[in-house]
């Protein structure tokens, strides 16, 4: 099923890394890579993996109770006196001062209403139940991962954006100062040049540092030292198509670990009744056994023997009824989570599929007004120059070149991460999304 939707979807992308080449002293990451990374080295999927081991102990401890249960053993008595008896006026001895012993013992439970495999059944289910959780985490540090991934390419190209502001601003200046010292503009049309310039210089700076934080981010959540030099490639994909939204509900319910965990937990819940129900039914068991008792004046030091018996709790205070009562709220509990998980999973798939279609919408917008941006600079830088278009003209156009480009790659972006949250919401698995995408450009 995760292979047709990808194929549905028909992406058109590729992998290129966002500078040319790789940086000299840099760890070059590709979405794959980075992934990769964070299902191997996450703490905060670590510290699930150890809840994993520990349900799958609980239902090995369950299943003990279906095995035979084998004692064993070794006794030295030291008495203070000989055992006697007395017989009329004489002591009789009966035993050794010191006697030694050893023996066995082996029960097995051969019958009680299905009570013990119930309470075994129900613990494989919560088993699963944990592992369901452990792969919902999972699925959630990589889609982590991806939007802050993607959020320093984002950071990146807006340093990109500012420095081209930087650049055209200090042109623009320049052409103002070498006009004014040939007195062909008066001092005053330089002031909102150099204004304009000092707040574009700023706002590079604050994208520089906005990049280390977003790197710092990146690292953390790959588990590398935070101040690691991490260099990222830009993942390029046209405009994808849009699934069927009952199909996009139908394949989340389907695949989402955390319906399943719902779902392991109810059957798990339903078993634990089972259980209770016949909590003080009678129990059939068996003991067999063997025993050596160090004695000389009995005829018979060692024995075996065989027992077959049964028992039952014939009052225990209301506990079996409580843990019953208990168990029955637990399923109403677990059913209406479920019910509202489900209806949350078709909210945010409603949420990213429609935030996706206006990024998409939006992009498309943003791309044909960058281009229509750098035409109107080019086209008052002239006018300007033959003076026939005054100081505010020429800024408000370097602006909205700026603007232009500052949108386009914010649009961009935001395409990319509501990509990855509604095939996050459906299900899919993301790392075959983007290793799907990477092959495209081999």
């Amino acid at each position: 099923m995760v292979v047709t939707v990808i194929l549905l979807f028909s992406l058109q992308a590729h992998a290129v890394e966002l500078n040319g080449t790789q940086k000299e002293g840099y760890r070059l990451i590709t979405v794959t890579q980075g992934i990769e990374l964070v299902l191997k080295n996450s703490r905060m999927i670590k510290v699930t993996l150890s809840d994993n081991i520990i349900s799958f102990q609980d239902s090995l401890l369950s299943r003990s109770a279906l095995l035979p249960q084998l004692n064993a053993y070794v006794n030295k008595v030291f008495n203070s006196n000989v055992p006697a008896s007395l017989s009329g006026s004489s002591t009789i001895q009966t035993g050794d001062k010191n006697p030694f012993s050893y023996g066995f013992d082996v029960y097995q439970t051969l019958f009680d209403f299905g009570k013990n495999i119930s309470n075994f059944k129900a613990s494989r289910e919560s088993y699963k139940a944990t592992c369901a959780h452990t792969e919902s985490i999972k699925r959630l540090a990589t889609l982590e991962f991806i939007i802050s991934y993607f959020n320093v390419l984002e950071t990146e190209k807006m340093i990109l954006v500012f420095e081209k502001e930087v650049q055209s601003l200090s042109a623009y200046l320049n052409d103002i100062e070498q006009l004014y010292k040939y007195g062909s503009v008066v001092e005053n049309d330089l002031l909102p040049a150099k204004i304009r310039l000092a707040d574009a210089k700023q706002k590079l700076i604050a994208a520089r540092n906005y990049k280390e934080i977003a790197i710092a981010r990146l690292n953390n959540l790959l588990v590398l030292p935070l101040r690691e030099k991490t260099q990222v490639q830009d993942v390029l994909m046209d405009v994808p198509e849009f699934p069927d939204m009952d199909y996009a509900w139908e394949t989340a319910i389907n695949l989402r670990p955390e319906i399943a965990f719902y779902e392991d937990q109810i059957k798990a819940s339903v078993l634990m009744e089972k259980a209770r129900k016949v909590e003080n039914y009678p129990v059939v068991f068996a003991d067999a056994g063997y025993v050596y008792r160090q004695n000389n004046f009995v005829a018979h030091e060692s024995n075996s023997s065989v027992l077959l018996g049964t028992k039952v709790n014939l009052y225990d205070g209301g506990a079996a009824q409580a843990q019953l009562l208990k168990e029955r709220a637990r399923q109403n509990k677990l059913n209406e989570q479920k019910t509202k998980l489900s209806e949350d999973i078709k909210f945010e798939i409603e949420d990213s599929y429609y935030g996706l279609e206006n990024a998409c919408e939006k992009v498309d917008v943003a791309r044909g007004a960058l281009e229509q941006a750098d035409e109107n600079v080019r086209f008052y830088r002239v006018k300007y120059n033959a003076g026939v278009a005054t100081t505010t003209d020429v800024l408000e156009a370097i602006s909205l070149q700026t603007k232009a480009q500052f949108n386009f790659c914010n649009d961009n972006y935001e395409m990319k991460r509501s990509y990855a949250k509604l095939m996050y919401s459906m299900g899919l698995d993301l790392l075959l999304i983007y290793e799907k995408m990477e092959s495209k450009n081999d």
